[in-house]
């Protein structure tokens, strides 16, 4: 089924959700879970009502069997439309109980598997995996956020929907006013990588040799990291910053690249995930293979694009405001099949979840 038919099927009907995840933006960590809360904001701004599920720091068990129970007892008082679980085993979480219809969103390394500093994958993420798969069958919708983590799932009727951008918060800023708020040097080029270095499969070590392999073109260029910042300070980093570099091994879909391009920042990035796709039609902006030298030919091109691209524009489909629609129309058929299997009926085609006709 195509999107515009999803949307088409969204009613009017206000839903009452229990998002359940594992990572929300709190003040310890603003940064942490922003997707998350970019839906909740776009769910509520069309009028439903979303309460969270976020467990508090803490041991993994305690912090499980915690949101485990408070996922049953709220279900039990049937104030519940939905359960919308973010991330594999918190979405097993959400289906620990048999009351409430059940979305499961996929991130990426739950359906992919966490790629290691030697290449390979880690034991415990095959593991989630495996859970991951299991769960598509045993949930009433499953939403992916590319094609490549659609084939991952081993169903045919996952729905492909990628994290909605909060295009009010990320926009563009003259270059020349968010370098003075960040007391930036205006006459120097400045790279962002927006993602935690200390993690292997985000390739700090690429994106480093990049920028050295840059100034052997003649181009000398700084290397920021905006890590474990509120959104609000990233915007500004963005914004001042000549261009955003993901140089990851494997990505799901990155939110930091549409971010950028909601902007109208130059991206470079090695091809991961649907970047691809993102940067296709946006001047300034390059998918590179996984090397140094490409990555800094990349960097080069986006240096000399000396106008902003053209990335909001080409992006706007991605506005969360837009992409809710989608979520609500899946919302709507969860619930029917819900109340099918309840009627111990059959789901027929016609109002099957994310068929692909």
């Amino acid at each position: 089924m195509s999107s515009t038919n999803l949307e088409e099927l969204a009613k009017q009907k206000k839903y009452r959700i229990l998002m359940v995840t594992g990572i929300y933006p709190t003040k310890e960590r603003p940064h942490s879970g922003t997707f998350v809360k970019a839906l909740v904001d776009a769910l509520e701004f069309e009028g439903h009502t979303v309460e969270i599920v976020h467990p508090k720091p803490g041991p993994v068990p305690i912090r499980y069997a915690s949101a485990t129970l408070q996922v049953f007892l709220k279900t039990l008082t049937g104030r519940f439309d939905i359960i919308h679980g973010h991330y594999g085993l918190w979405c097993l979480v959400g289906r620990l109980q048999w009351t409430t219809a059940v979305v499961a969103a996929f991130l990426g390394d739950d359906l992919l598997g966490t790629v290691t500093a030697e290449g390979g994958h880690s034991k415990k993420s095959l593991l989630v995996k495996r859970v991951s798969q299991w769960l598509c069958h045993h949930v009433e919708a499953v939403t992916v956020k590319t094609e490549q983590m659609k084939r991952a799932s081993l169903i045919d009727d996952a729905i492909v929907i990628p994290d909605g951008i909060n295009f009010e918060l990320f926009q563009p800023i003259p270059r020349e006013e968010a370098r003075a708020a960040l007391g930036w040097d205006q006459d120097r080029y400045y790279v962002v990588f927006a993602n935690n270095p200390a993690i292997p499969v985000k390739n700090f070590a690429l994106a480093q040799a990049a920028i050295e392999r840059l100034k052997a073109r003649g181009m000398t260029a700084e290397l920021v990291v905006a890590n474990g910042l509120p959104q609000s300070t990233v915007v500004q980093y963005m914004n001042a910053s000549n261009a955003l570099i993901l140089p990851s091994v494997a990505e799901g879909s990155p939110n930091v690249v549409r971010e950028a391009m909601a902007c109208n920042v130059p991206v470079v990035t090695t091809d991961v995930g649907d970047v691809a796709q993102v940067l296709a039609h946006t001047e300034g902006c390059s998918t590179c293979p996984h090397d140094a030298e490409a990555l800094a030919a990349g960097l080069e091109k986006a240096l000399l694009h000396t106008e902003r691209t053209t990335g909001r524009q080409d992006t706007a489909h991605l506005d969360g405001k837009v992409l809710v629609k989608q979520v609500i129309a899946m919302y709507e058929m969860a619930i029917e099949k819900k109340h099918h299997r309840a009627k111990g009926q059959s789901v027929s085609k016609g109002v099957r979840y994310g068929s692909s006709s």
